[in-house]
């Protein structure tokens, strides 16, 4: 039973100076004439960090990683599932990679005798999981811990309104965790859902948030100074975090991995769809980014997209012209738009909407509290409620607002009284 969940705070950083070698190719047999492809990075220390890539495929940053993870005395093996199975580096890809073929890459590290860390990201990490549990069925040995980058580990992202669903590996990993999690992010809305369905499973967790930076920050092409130096500095917090979860390292036998009839292949964004859940909408009252205080029982009679937002969300800000093209076309209908935006400090969101301006209020949620309470899995996230405050549309994504198909389902509510 888990006992163990700290938040960790910034830390001095310590450099190492160890010898590094140059990298090199090296493969493991796989059954057949098969065999998966590894990028090593050798290193003169005790441990050994296998890195599973995710959707987004071996990537300049994580390659850099890697490297700098070795000139820190810790070797890395870089696995390279796309160009053993020729996939493509997009997130279905995933679904064809062979979890015994990583089970079986975890016991070859196993056999250099040094201390075993696994880490992944994003929604690679149900693999990386799934393989740690199916390798703990036939070993007597142990996994020190694994590093999880902003964990994906929902079955995928509800329709807008709905619970999201746990993946049954996360309530079946027993290991000594350490997550990761960008504070850009809708995983540090609901970090602690993701801690608890570890412990569950009898993980020891560790998180550390990364405050200003968005997911994938260390390999962004448009990645801000403040990610460039968090990826800078990330090689040093996973060299210290290695000896915090190492403290835990020992052999747990695997926990038994419950059914799960979910189909990953179901796309639940991007669209508005007729809202047919148990959600009921909660009153809320926060002041605009001009003082002005809104509460949404005072819209009762028109109405209203709720629209949770943030600046740094590429389809909110490209969703943004839309929603004033048609706040425009209602005029004088009861009809608004309220934009929440989630947890940016006033004056980002001043600057922000001068090279942005919108027609409509944008209140501001500085806790970032809202949002978990209307179920939002993803941003953009909308509800678009009746006269009555009843939600009767939701859509999780982007979308373009100003279209003759969504006007008309507007001019509907605003019809119906």
């Amino acid at each position: 039973m888990a006992v163990l969940f700290r938040f960790i705070f910034p830390i001095a950083f310590v450099f190492f100076s160890t010898l590094a070698f140059s990298d090199e190719s090296m493969s493991v047999a796989l059954d057949g004439d098969n065999e998966f492809h590894v990028q090593a990075y050798p290193a003169s220390g005790e441990s050994l960090m296998l890195v599973m890539p995710s959707e987004h495929g071996i990537t300049e940053g994580l390659t850099n990683l890697a490297k700098k993870l070795s000139e820190n005395g810790i070797e890395v093996w870089l696995a390279d599932p796309f160009t053993t199975w020729f996939l493509p580096t997009v997130e279905s890809s995933l679904n064809e990679i062979p979890v015994l073929a990583y089970t079986k890459l975890i016991a070859k590290a196993v056999q250099s005798g040094k201390n075993i860390y696994l880490m992944s990201n994003d929604k690679a990490v149900k693999v990386l999981l799934e393989s740690a549990r199916e390798w703990q069925l036939n070993s007597n040995s142990f996994i020190s811990g694994v590093f999880l980058i902003s964990p994906d580990l929902y079955t995928r992202t509800p329709t807008a309104g709905n619970d999201g669903e746990f993946l049954p590996i996360a309530k079946a990993t027993n290991l000594p965790v350490y997550i990761y999690v960008p504070s850009k992010s809708t995983l540090a809305l609901r970090i602690k859902d993701t801690v608890n369905v570890l412990e569950e499973g009898g993980s020891d967790v560790y998180v550390q948030v990364l405050p200003d930076v968005r997911n994938r920050f260390f390999f962004r092409p448009d990645a801000t100074e403040t990610e460039q130096s968090a990826s800078t500095v990330l090689p040093e917090r996973i060299t210290q975090g290695m000896k915090l979860i190492g403290k835990y390292a020992k052999h747990r036998k695997p926990v038994s991995l419950a059914k799960s009839g979910y189909k990953n292949n179901v796309k639940n964004t991007g669209k508005l769809r007729e809202y047919t859940g148990e959600f009921h909408t909660e009153n809320f009252t926060l002041d605009d980014v001009m003082g002005n205080t809104h509460s949404l029982s005072q819209y009762r009679g028109k109405v209203v997209i709720v629209n949770f937002w943030a600046s740094w969300c590429p389809p909110c800000v490209h969703e943004m012209p839309s929603m004033s093209k048609l706040y425009d076309e209602m005029s004088g209908k009861p009809f608004t738009i309220l934009a929440i935006n989630l947890g940016e400090k006033a004056e980002d969101i001043k600057m922000f909407l001068k090279s942005y301006p919108v027609n409509f209020p944008v209140l501001l949620d500085p806790l970032s509290a809202i949002p978990k309470k209307w179920k939002v899995f993803a941003f953009p996230t909308s509800y678009l409620l009746d006269r009555n405050g009843v939600v009767r549309y939701s859509i999780a994504g982007g979308i373009d607002w100003d279209t003759e198909e969504i006007k008309e389902v507007i001019n509907n509510l605003v019809a119906d009284k």
